[in-house]
């Protein structure tokens, strides 16, 4: 009952989390936008006000300066402290909650309203807006996430999260560039069973913005943006970890923080896993992971029962044709013609 219960839980925190870091009015995160009615379940809860965005002509540098990157992580340890020393007057209803003998399916009105009090504190939602803007200023290709990994790093330590380094090395550099090993994995609750995982991807696209009217946190990079919001990912996980921690007292268990680079092409995931981050002990039963959805209005979030979020894999076909001459072409096999079939029955 306990472990239900527990599992319920971290589903709230996460969600009051990910409802703070809210999209950028002008991109097609609309709050206008209706759910497409794909059979999904959702829930939704009114975000709070956005902060007004400040405009001005910035440029874009392929480096930043040591100072420069010392002021962004200052910032976000700032943000972080604020989080780490905020306390609440009341947190009876989470101890009730795991304590409490009932089981019952659905967390009770109590306990949500106290998580959605911490989770939208004037302190939470500064330390979401600074991070995720400070990451969305700085972003980073595959298996090269050296200043995301480090300000996920510091923001753990000053939320005093245990952690790991070194996670999701590259081993095809020669199709790949960068070393790797930028993966992060953080710890929380007993460091025993039952464990589960909360997953974040966090590399960028090579894509030039030209988002308009986020002048003040746009990439600073020429070529690169996080276009796949794994920004938003991370400060997501990042929120979630902040809250969590403020009750790991009353954690029965493990809850493991994956921050995983390398998600856009370079199987970073599978490279975590190939190096135990499902196995290492205690061994995670579940895993959670989610992703911003450009077709639902901020405030909503959706899943559905089974399959969801297929993976990509790549494959050949080899088509053969019979040469022949132009004139006579019912004499050859056209490849260029069977190929273009091939492509409108598969696509269509």
């Amino acid at each position: 009952q306990i472990k239900m219960k527990q599992i319920l839980l971290l589903k709230l925190l996460l969600s009051h989390a990910l409802l703070l870091c809210y999209p950028c009015s002008s991109l097609p995160f609309g709050r206008g936008k209706k759910a497409e009615e794909d059979n999904l379940q959702t829930n939704t809860i009114q975000p709070a006000e956005e902060d007004p965005i400040s405009t001005h002509e910035i440029q874009r540098n392929e480096s930043f300066t040591s100072q420069e990157i010392q002021d962004e992580h200052a910032s976000v340890r700032g943000a972080a402290s604020s989080i780490s020393q905020e306390t609440h007057a009341d947190t009876n209803h989470i101890l009730e909650f795991f304590s409490s003998s009932a089981l019952e399916l659905y967390a009770p009105q109590a306990l949500q309203e106290e998580i959605h009090e911490m989770s939208n504190s004037e302190h939470m939602k500064n330390f979401l807006t600074t991070t995720r803007r400070s990451l969305h200023r700085h972003p980073e290709l595959m298996y090269q996430e050296t200043f995301t990994s480090d300000t996920i790093q510091t923001i753990l330590k000053e939320l005093d999260i245990k952690f790991t380094t070194g996670w999701a090395k590259n081993t095809h550099e020669e199709a790949f560039a960068g070393p790797g090993g930028y993966g992060v994995v953080g710890v929380i609750g007993t460091g025993e069973e039952p464990c589960i995982i909360l997953r974040a991807d966090m590399d960028a696209l090579p894509i030039n913005e030209q988002t308009q009217q986020v002048d003040s946190f746009q990439s600073r990079t020429a070529g690169k943006m996080h276009a796949c919001g794994h920004d938003g990912h991370v400060t997501m996980l990042l929120g979630a970890a902040a809250l969590l921690k403020q009750v790991e007292a009353s954690i029965v268990g493990t809850i493991r923080l994956v921050f995983q680079p390398a998600e856009e092409g370079g199987a970073g995931g599978k490279r975590m896993v190939e190096e135990g981050v499902v196995t290492t002990s205690p061994p995670a039963r579940h895993a959670f992971g989610m992703h911003v959805w450009p077709t639902l209005p901020s405030g909503v979030i959706a899943s559905r029962p089974g399959a969801i979020m297929a993976a990509a894999e790549m494959f050949e076909i080899k088509i053969e044709g019979k040469g022949g001459h132009a004139a006579m072409p019912h004499l050859a096999i056209d490849p260029i013609v069977t190929a273009s079939a091939l492509v409108m029955n598969l696509q269509t």
